[in-house]
């Protein structure tokens, strides 16, 4: 099975979710409604903010989703003329060519490391990622990010020794935090690793250009802050942390009606301050307080997190995307003590039985791709390099880790899979 058949098969792979949604009932996540409110607010009352201005007013919404995704929406928005379909349309096309794109970048890496790619195993492994596709067919941003860490792994895997693309790279670190606040701590590592990569050949306009990426958050904080009043790059951040970190750990302490109940009480308290900023930090006080106290268990749930976020056979996804009934929230469900009955019988159905079927798979994608580690002929720096985006977004990800979150990675993963099946060639050094 050669390449023109790879390319066969993922191309109608795509085409067939792209007409599931053009042609059924799109669906529409609760972050893609935030999306598109936050585009419509762009257009029509010239202002960053992700919900229903007619409502009740919440200043999270005014940082909870940064401007590059609903900006670009909002030029779709423009180009399709106010017509719906022809928005969902055109947008889904164009993320379908990233999704194709990405695979294809994927593919060039891989022939740096590899004779020969086993075309048969990675359509395989793409069947058995669905989120891939999914997400390139939802109104969602992660597609985007997967763009700019495929891009942003070619350049220092090929360019970081060519000048002319250093500001490339900055603006591609600029537009991965425009569009997730996960990029954010990566705007701080980003110039050391573009530093030491270029050392022997440092100077000052390669470091100015490396701050660029610091610059913009900076620029987007203060800009908050004269907005809200509280100097962050994201409400976000306080909403994961309370929400679901803080969250999560005491429904694995304490059950549900106890962390509802806590959970409640800091909401509760927090909203009688009197600013946005005091509430703000009223409420990372209080979820940080209960992460130390259970400082164990926490890191625990963080590290089983990371574990999941690679195994997750993607019920979620599946069920959002082909609008099927979830009975349960398994986030949820997971982190309850002597849940286990409760688990299984989520699984006693026809998706279960595919569902497990993909954890299966995910175990062993999971166990081939460790092996890359120990594989010999690609020297340690390049290995950093393949694993660097992996690492750093599942560590970010922690208890709340799910298919979703890993999807951004889905190319590098399946691509290190691969080579770790493959046959290795003699190194290119950079």
């Amino acid at each position: 099975m050669g390449k023109k058949t790879f390319w066969i098969v993922i191309i109608g792979l795509h085409v067939v979710f792209f007409l599931t949604q053009v042609l059924g009932s799109a669906s529409l996540l609760q972050d893609s409604k935030e999306y598109l409110f936050a585009a419509d607010n762009l257009l029509n009352a010239q202002q960053l903010y992700c919900w229903d201005l007619s409502g009740t007013f919440n200043p999270d919404y005014l940082t909870k989703r940064p401007i590059l995704f609903p900006s670009i929406l909002a030029l779709i928005k423009c180009l399709s003329l106010g017509n719906i379909k022809v928005f969902l349309c055109l947008l889904l096309i164009i993320q379908n060519l990233i999704s194709l794109f990405n695979i294809k970048l994927m593919l060039k890496f891989m022939l740096h490391f590899t004779e020969n790619i086993n075309f048969k195993m990675a359509i395989i492994l793409f069947v058995l990622a669905p989120a891939q596709i999914i997400y390139a067919n939802l109104i969602m941003s992660e597609i985007w990010l997967q763009l700019v860490i495929m891009c942003l792994l070619n350049y220092f895997l090929f360019y970081q020794s060519n000048p002319k693309w250093h500001l490339f790279a900055s603006l591609l670190c600029i537009a991965g935090v425009a569009l997730k606040p996960v990029f954010i701590f990566l705007v701080l590592l980003f110039p050391i690793l573009a530093l030491y990569y270029n050392r022997k050949v440092l100077q000052l306009k390669l470091i100015g250009i490396t701050l660029l990426p610091l610059l913009f958050v900076l620029t987007t904080m203060h800009w908050n802050e004269h907005r809200t009043g509280m100097k962050q790059y994201s409400s976000i951040s306080t909403i994961n942390l309370l929400h679901y970190n803080a969250y999560l750990l005491l429904i694995h302490e304490k059950g549900l009606n106890k962390a509802d109940l806590i959970i409640d009480d800091i909401s509760v308290k927090a909203n009688q301050q009197r600013s946005y900023k005091e509430q703000q930090t009223f409420k990372n006080k209080a979820a940080n307080a209960i992460i130390m106290a259970n400082f164990g268990p926490y890191i625990y749930l963080h590290l089983r997190g990371v574990i999941l976020c690679i195994l997750d056979p993607g019920r979620f996804d599946i069920t959002q995307f082909f609008n099927l009934p979830q009975t349960q929230n398994l986030l949820y469900e997971t982190n309850k003590k002597n849940n286990l009955n409760t688990l299984v019988n989520n699984f006693r159905n026809p998706l279960g039985i595919i569902l497990i079927g993909l954890l299966i798979c995910n175990f062993f994608k999971l166990i081939i791709a460790i092996r890359f580690i120990f594989i010999k002929g690609i020297s340690i720096g390049n290995k950093f390099l393949l694993l660097f985006f992996p690492v750093y977004i599942l560590i970010l990800t922690g208890p709340i880790g799910s298919s979703r979150f890993a999807m951004p990675i889905i190319p590098i993963y399946l691509g290190i899979i691969l080579i770790s099946l493959s046959t290795k060639k003699n190194e290119i050094n950079n």
